[in-house]
């Protein structure tokens, strides 16, 4: 359900990381006292010192390949999220279309254009954003600016679907996000919850019934031609951006990945995926509209499938927090905190940087060696050592 609050339109949508001052400092669980921080500092200090050097290398690695899953898993979600949002928004502009006229057409057709540029700059903003630090690669840069905890990402789909729900006008913020995520394969290639049964039509085929033969009136004709063109291009700048995704994670990935990658992204520039038949009697709209939402809804299915892998090999990689060396858990302090460079550290670790930092930490993952001489100078009794330190 998107029971969300309503949003602000004025807001601005780049990909916004949550501060200190947001979830990881809200809960009771956190400290308040540099005497807390102090005997967390004790206990990272003690964790460390145990390890040996190679399996301090070993954990590196562990922590950096999930952070450049996290990061492929999010760029990928950015760009299904689009698809799926401009298959919702196709579909309720439709529905609305099918009980208007005239004018009011017009007028649904505008809004349905500034929803959908809204809904495309959420995605670019949020892919761009991510790709601040290439995957393999922290720049000087990234590493030096304060770090800060990014959102889940399904709270910033629902908050990008509520927005445009409500740019629309939708009625049904729920059936706008039922009918965007329709058809949508789940892993393993078994249909998805809400599938359309073999030989029926979906929500977005019955609605697109309207669009089968050439309207009569020129107000109608112009507005739902205008959603056909403007619907085309989108599909045409998403297929752009998926190839931008394939192409940047590529030489990433596992191989097996990689080959599955190659093999369903090669599908999307089939015949079949961009023809219409030679013998459409129908509105020549009708089967472009048609062709433009198939080769959308295989863009996104391919895209859900590599969002499920991609998040699965960034949670399997790491299964402890890499500075209290403790197990992730999925409550309580020890939850999953996502840092804007895409490394992840516990709650609790993340909270106690913060206060000694005076909520200015940067991640103790791309500078670890300052992290750890921070820790290794508290323990040492130099003094300033904790919320001083100048880099």
């Amino acid at each position: 359900k998107l029971s969300r609050p309503r949003v602000l339109r004025e807001r601005s949508f780049a990909f916004v990381p949550t501060p200190c001052t947001g979830t990881a400092m809200a809960s009771s669980e956190q400290p308040q006292t540099q005497e807390q921080v102090s005997q967390w500092m004790q206990r990272v200090f003690e964790a460390h010192s145990k390890r040996s050097p190679q399996a301090v290398e070993e954990a590196r690695q562990r922590s950096e390949r999930s952070r450049i899953s996290e990061q492929q898993y999010r760029q990928c979600k950015a760009v299904k999220g689009h698809a799926v949002r401009s298959r919702a928004l196709a579909a309720e502009t439709m529905n609305q279309m099918s009980t208007s006229s005239g004018v009011a057409q017009v007028e649904i057709q505008q809004r349905w254009k500034s929803a959908q540029e809204i809904s495309k700059k959420r995605s670019v903003d949020s892919y761009m954003s991510l790709s601040a630090a290439p995957a393999g690669v922290i720049s000087n840069e990234v590493a030096s600016a304060p770090a800060a905890a990014l959102a889940d990402a399904d709270d910033e789909e629902l908050e990008a679907m509520a927005e445009i729900a409500d740019l629309m006008g939708a009625t049904d913020r729920d059936a706008m996000s039922s009918a965007g995520q329709e058809g949508l394969a789940v892993a393993g290639g078994a249909p998805a919850s809400g599938r359309p049964e073999a030989g029926s039509m979906s929500r977005v085929q019955e609605l697109m019934e309207q669009l089968r033969f050439e309207p009569e009136d020129e107000i109608e004709l112009a507005a739902k031609f205008m959603l056909y063109e403007g619907y085309s291009k989108e599909v045409e700048d998403m297929r752009e951006m998926l190839f931008k995704f394939h192409t940047e994670s590529r030489p990433i990935v596992p191989d097996a990945v990689r080959s599955d990658m190659d093999n369903q992204f090669s599908k999307i520039d089939s015949q079949q995926a961009m023809g219409i038949p030679d013998d459409a009697r129908e509105w020549i709209v009708y089967h472009m509209m048609h062709k433009s939402e198939q080769n959308n809804l295989k863009m996104a299915s391919i895209l859900d499938g590599f969002e499920k892998k991609l998040a699965f090999l960034a949670a399997s990689d790491q299964s402890e927090c890499p500075v209290c060396l403790e197990s992730f858990a999925l409550v309580g302090p020890r939850v999953v905190q996502t840092l804007g460079c895409c490394h992840k550290v516990c709650k609790e670790c993340w909270g106690h940087w913060c206060v000694a930092t005076h909520g200015r930490p940067f991640c103790p993952l791309c500078k670890n060696e300052e992290f750890l001489g921070t820790v290794a100078r508290r323990m040492s009794g130099v003094a300033g050592a904790i919320g001083s330190d100048e880099d």
